[in-house]
């Protein structure tokens, strides 16, 4: 809560946030459009109708919200975002418990395990990125990251679950699965092929009724995200960025691709271990910017917004999924559904490393990935025993270069973080008080 309002500012008007109450608004009209005041230079021009290409999710909160508290229009950001981090951290803490009980660490070291993973997820991800600036970007992918979380969780526990709790664990897989896509379609897009894989095993089980919890509220949901991308666009393909408002990117998009295979080595090295932390003599001691990065027919801007790598901001889970992976692949590791979800997610990663731009924001993408692959270690109970000194050791390196490299972020180098905010956290850091 403290990183999300420097303080204790809950309704604040974030970077654009108004856009998802403007769509909302539309889209109570049937209308799936925004007003140009809210979305400016974000906005997509289709014919004389402006466009956003963000998911709906977050408009969908707003609704209940501005019914019940009409002045709170345009402010909803922050606690928005306090609700997806919480989904984010009971899927990601279900998942974590739900594998340490099938390994065969002692109960101590499972707990012990489970509370340190938490701790390195809460503080050492980018989850304290994502809400420590919740405008337009940000919130739409904190909603996406929870959502996939909790579809994760839920396809899991499907797996092991009979009867009734089988039934529920996949209809609220499904449900999850569908909020990701409506939030962020590179989220929830991977949960789309994840459901065929989950109901191979259903036809011998109650199938008319497990089949219509897994599919029912994900195929309405995929059926609206395809429907109101058309009325947005007249296309069912997604965002095209020849509408764009902003010439640079509709130009590079157009002579370079949105996503080309060629940038995935470089963005491999960015994402994962180029950006190591810098120290500066104030506080917060660890500095956080822009780096030169020009690739020009790569990348549409010269720089990245990377400013730690997940080597050292994430190290913890990086370790956890590299084992896991191998854990995953060798004869007896995990069966065809965990393999094929494993390759579903392999590919999601390999879409966000084939992007157009980098940003620290985006490392939030491979989190499905690693986050599966780190399942694997902590299930192999004897593995995680002989490292659980280290990859305690690797949390707390990656709490401290996380917090501190993101509060640098926050306050010297993020555009989007409201100038109320960035005054309260150098408050804290005491740096108003030097001359």
């Amino acid at each position: 809560m403290f990183t999300m309002t420097g303080g204790r500012d809950i309704f604040v008007n974030e970077m654009l946030s108004e856009a998802y109450d403007s769509h909302a608004e539309h889209l109570l009209r049937g209308d799936p459009g925004v007003d140009p005041d809210a979305s400016r230079h974000e906005s997509l021009i289709v014919g004389d109708k402006v466009r956003m290409y963000f998911g709906p999710f977050p408009a969908f909160v707003r609704i209940p919200l501005n019914f019940i508290y009409p002045s709170g229009r345009g402010c909803w950001s922050r606690l928005s975002g306090l609700c997806a981090g919480m989904i984010a951290l009971a899927a990601f803490a279900g998942l974590i418990r739900t594998a340490l009980r099938s390994s065969d660490l002692p109960s101590r070291w499972q707990d012990a395990l489970g509370n340190v993973s938490l701790v390195g997820f809460a503080l050492g991800s980018p989850l304290l990125l994502l809400l420590g600036n919740l405008s337009i970007y940000d919130e739409a992918i904190v909603w996406g990251f929870a959502w996939a979380l909790a579809a994760l969780y839920f396809a899991w526990r499907s797996r092991e679950a009979e009867g009734t709790a089988m039934t529920w664990s996949l209809l609220a897989f499904s449900f999850s699965a569908g909020a990701a896509l409506l939030s962020r379609v590179t989220f929830g897009a991977p949960f789309v092929l994840i459901a065929p894989a989950l109901a191979l095993r259903l036809f011998r089980k109650s199938p008319i009724r497990n089949l219509v919890a897994l599919f029912l509220p994900l195929a309405a949901a995929l059926l609206f995200y395809l429907c109101l991308t058309y009325a947005k666009f007249g296309t069912f393909s997604g965002m095209p960025l020849r509408y764009s408002v902003n010439p640079t990117q509709r130009e590079f998009a157009e002579k370079y691709g949105l996503f080309r295979l060629e940038r995935v080595p470089y963005s491999f090295a960015d994402y994962f271990f180029l950006r190591w932390p810098k120290f500066q003599p104030e506080p917060p001691f660890l500095k956080a910017g822009r780096e030169m990065y020009d690739h020009p027919t790569l990348y549409v801007m010269a720089f990245t917004e990377t400013y730690s790598s997940l080597l050292w901001c994430s190290s913890w889970i990086v370790l956890g999924a590299v084992i896991g992976v191998a854990m995953l692949l060798r004869p007896g590791g995990s069966d065809a559904v965990e393999r094929t979800i494993a390759a579903i997610l392999f590919v999601q990663a390999i879409a966000i490393l084939s992007f157009m731009g980098l940003c620290q924001r985006y490392t939030a993408e491979l989190f499905p990935f690693l986050v599966f692959a780190f399942l694997f270690f902590l299930r192999q109970g004897k593995t995680a025993f002989h490292l659980r000194y280290l990859l305690i050791g690797l949390v707390a390196v990656s709490v401290v270069i996380n917090s501190l490299t993101t509060v640098s972020w926050l306050v010297d180098a993020d555009m989007n973080v409201p100038d109320a905010t960035r005054a309260k956290w150098k408050e804290f850091l005491g740096r108003n008080s030097r001359p």
